[in-house]
């Protein structure tokens, strides 16, 4: 509604960023988007897994016909060592259809952007705002205001942000000389390297294979026309300090670790290097912000959590945290117009669901940043505790099933919007806790 003076301000149009505006625009409530980059929707940026628990809030918001077109279903992973050797076969993807009704999918950014971005009203896709690098926020007792590089500003009543830490370091009450919430709670421990390249035989789409061994590991994953591999090594010491890597970076790593196997038959990471259509070099942080919010203010997505890219939680979590968020400001909503119809949260009200939403949220990141860093420190093959159990104990598919049926519950009580009507997609042996709200 045009006249509603409660505005959202929304810092990063990544897919996080879209899910928000898709759950903003389903709720009629005001919004803007405002992105870094030149465009909302690029053709940048490595492959996304898709588990149940982020596939199934996109199907609530009606985009899962879509997403399965331009996504490729993933039912396991082939494991071999640095020497190409068999490790045996890991099903947690088999084991996730089975428990909860889908295959994880691989998906392009570029896709799963333009699936996002598509899938907004005309009149909601007017308010995402590319070019717009935030450099300046504060926050009051009235609302919030934004001040951009290009010197444009926004007001509004709260601001969710993932892009916000990541670029400026805004999102923290002593940013004018203080130090950044994220300090000290950010490690890297990993470098890694994505490549994309052409999907060619021996590899076709729905591939996943991850090849381990001491201090590097990469994963793959084929889609229908690239395939994308993501390189993880191990650092000689953890830092915190942040680093922006060169194409001389990339030569030096591709010569480390340009011999190791990506499938067995021979393909290399240098033969995929070779036939890059896109690569980069990023550290991988790892961490979890102790405090989510301040003032009007809301961390989502990586702002808020960065975990290894071993168990493709992340975005997943994102899109979680998005859904968290939102069912905690429709509580509020409902609570402010149970007398007054035309009402709006307080700043008390507005906070208190900042709280309820990083208190419903904070235990399964944690839990999340704690099963990828052991995945990826297992397939790094740390020491000779993680080397054993990657060999010996991972490799065991009668384990694995019963270590996807022990964190199946946890997984089933993931929430979906409580205010978007839909139907059921996703039926697997584990009931969802929260079910999608039937249509009338």
């Amino acid at each position: 509604m045009s006249s509603n003076p409660f505005k959202v301000i929304i810092v990063g149009g990544g897919p996080v960023g879209l899910t928000a505006a898709h759950s903003l625009s389903q709720a009629n409530l005001d919004f803007v988007v405002l992105e870094r980059r030149a465009k909302i929707v690029e053709d940048a940026g490595s492959n996304l897994v898709l588990l149940p628990i982020g596939l199934r809030v996109l199907g609530q918001l009606g985009m899962l016909p879509t997403i399965e077109s331009v996504s490729s279903p993933m039912s396991r992973f082939r494991r071999i060592d640095h020497d190409g050797r068999d490790l045996g076969d890991t099903l947690w993807f088999t084991h996730f259809k089975e428990n909860h009704g889908a295959y994880p999918r691989v998906i392009s950014r570029h896709d799963l952007m333009q699936t996002l971005h598509d899938g907004l009203p005309a009149e909601a896709q007017a308010k995402l705002m590319p070019g717009k690098k935030v450099i300046d926020v504060s926050s009051g007792p009235d609302g919030v205001s934004v001040t951009c590089a290009d010197g444009t500003s926004y007001t509004g009543s709260v601001l969710p942000g993932e892009g916000l830490d990541a670029d400026s370091g805004l999102a923290n009450p002593g940013h004018h000389g203080g130090q950044s919430q994220r300090s000290g709670t950010v490690l890297t421990t990993y470098r890694a390297m994505w490549i994309r390249f052409p999907t060619v035989p021996p590899i076709k789409a729905g591939d996943a294979s991850e090849t381990h061994g001491k201090n590097c590991t990469l994963q793959l994953f084929a889609g229908e026309d690239t395939s994308v591999i993501g390189v993880y090594e191990r650092m000689e010491k953890p830092t915190r300090e942040g680093v922006r890597y060169k194409q001389a970076d990339e030569d030096k790593f591709v010569e480390r670790w340009g011999h190791l196997p990506i499938i067995e038959g021979g393909l290399t990471i240098k033969d995929a290097y070779v036939n890059r259509t896109q690569a980069g070099m990023v550290n991988l942080e790892e961490g979890i912000v102790k405090n989510w919010s301040w003032d009007r203010i809301v961390l989502v997505g990586d702002a808020a959590h960065k975990f290894t890219p071993s168990t493709g939680a992340g975005c997943n979590n994102g899109i979680v945290d998005v859904v968290a968020l939102a069912n905690e400001l429709y509580h509020a909503f409902k609570a402010v117009r149970a007398s007054d119809p035309e009402a709006f949260p307080t700043r008390e009200q507005v906070l208190d669901a900042f709280d309820g939403y990083q208190h419903a949220r904070f235990d399964t990141v944690k839990a999340g940043l704690a099963g990828a860093s052991q995945a990826t420190g297992a397939a790094t093959w740390a020491d000779a505790t993680h080397k054993f159990v990657d060999r010996h104990i991972l490799s065991k598919q009668s384990l694995q099933k019963f270590f996807s049926n022990r964190n199946a519950p946890s997984l089933a009580r993931t929430p979906v919007f409580e205010y978007v009507t839909g139907e059921e997609q996703m039926v697997g042996k584990f009931p969802w806790a929260h079910p999608i709200k039937p249509a009338s």
